[in-house]
């Protein structure tokens, strides 16, 4: 469910000519997946650019370097929406794997926290997909537009943005709609507490999308300010 979600809003979005392949392991893993990697990894593995690691258990994430060299990628991306998927001391091994061809990698915890990280592959996905960036247009005191410049791989950022549509423009009102929202997606990160964030993932995951409407409704104020400070100014002239 997690990477048919993800799959299926980069197709919604228009980016289905992005996808080279896909592969969908068994589960459970087979016992000597470690011991025989390659016997388990598809026969046939197209070339890309970049992979992305979506819902494998740790011991298919282990042989991500091994797909990467077969794929003759150039970075990979795992995101962590659970803390059992990628624990900490796996995801440096895994980093370090990758790093020694040459293939640069990103772990964001939650998917929806992806920045870029300074290599061109990740960053062409990251332009469309990772940490929300919203547009509000404000009128009368209620949200009139939202649009979406950047959203979360789940698709859960687009459906916000609707939610959000005539809304009244007050803090607790707006925090409310989202925080509605975001539940009713719903989404799929976990509500374990991950130890490295100190709070679960799919908290994580509203914060973000919470602070980006907030600045999106600053930038929104700033605009209307200027806007009439514009228009006094032709008037007094």
């Amino acid at each position: 469910m997690y990477g048919r979600r993800i799959v299926e809003n980069l197709c919604r979005r228009g980016f289905a000519h992005w996808l080279q392949g896909l592969h969908e392991f068994k589960s459970p893993p087979p016992a000597d997946l470690l011991d025989n990697p390659e016997e388990h990894l598809p026969e046939s593995v197209p070339e890309c650019d970049l992979i992305l690691s979506l819902g494998l258990p740790p011991d298919l994430q282990h042989i991500l370097p091994i797909l990467a060299k077969r794929a003759k990628a150039k970075a990979v991306i795992a995101p962590i929406d659970d803390p059992s998927w990628i624990p900490p001391g796996l995801r440096r091994q895994i980093e370090e794997e990758l790093a020694k061809t040459g293939v640069a990698s990103a772990f964001p915890k939650p998917f929806c926290s992806l920045e870029k990280v300074g290599d061109r592959h990740i960053e062409a996905f990251a332009d469309r997909f990772g940490c929300p960036k919203l547009k509000i247009r404000v009128g009368g005191g209620v949200i009139r537009e939202v649009r979406v410049e950047r959203g979360a791989p789940c698709g859960s950022t687009w459906f916000i943005a609707e939610k959000l549509v005539g809304v009244e423009v007050s803090r607790q009102r707006v925090q409310d709609e989202t925080a509605r929202a975001h539940h009713a997606y719903p989404c799929l990160a976990s509500m374990k507490v991950d130890p490295e964030l100190g709070d679960t993932i799919l908290h994580e995951s509203q914060y973000l999308i919470r602070g980006a409407v907030e600045e999106a409704l600053k930038q929104a104020s700033s605009s209307l300010y200027s806007d009439r400070h514009k228009t006094i100014n032709k008037i007094l002239i």
